[in-house]
């Protein structure tokens, strides 16, 4: 299953991955389709499949980054309070994504706390990574 391969599921245990996979919507959009703006509520995270999505921050300096690699996140706000999407993101070509409820997501995690804690250490790394770039 693609979830196992995806950086922010990897060593989360098989029965966790099955009950994500069950709440998983599996999307194609085409290129130039806005998937969220910053500051709209944010009430999905996503993982690309295949394509390409930018997602822009916006302010005194602009700062844009494709997301190209298969396994993904964005959308992370989703986990988080306040629960806003702080940048934009649009694909740049016909795209498939996977779309994950965030509240029933984190259902999930706090009915699995020690899958959910690794979910959100490796998320975390994951923003780091990001913002250092």
């Amino acid at each position: 299953m693609f979830f196992q391969e995806a950086e922010l599921f990897q060593g989360i245990a098989a029965h966790i991955i099955d009950e994500v996979a069950g709440i998983a919507v599996e999307e194609t959009r085409a290129g130039g389709t806005t998937l969220f703006e910053a500051g709209d509520f944010a009430d999905s995270l996503f993982i690309l499949v295949e394509g390409s999505v930018d997602i822009t921050i916006s302010g005194p300096r602009q700062i844009s980054f494709p997301v190209t690699e298969p396994g993904s996140v964005f959308g992370w706000s989703s986990l988080v309070e306040p629960n806003l999407y702080t940048a934009s993101a649009r694909c740049l070509k016909e795209s498939k994504v996977i779309r994950l409820d965030g509240a029933r997501l984190m259902r999930i995690f706090e009915n699995h706390p020690a899958g959910g804690l690794t979910v959100m250490k490796r998320l975390a790394g994951i923003i780091a990574r990001r913002l250092a770039n």
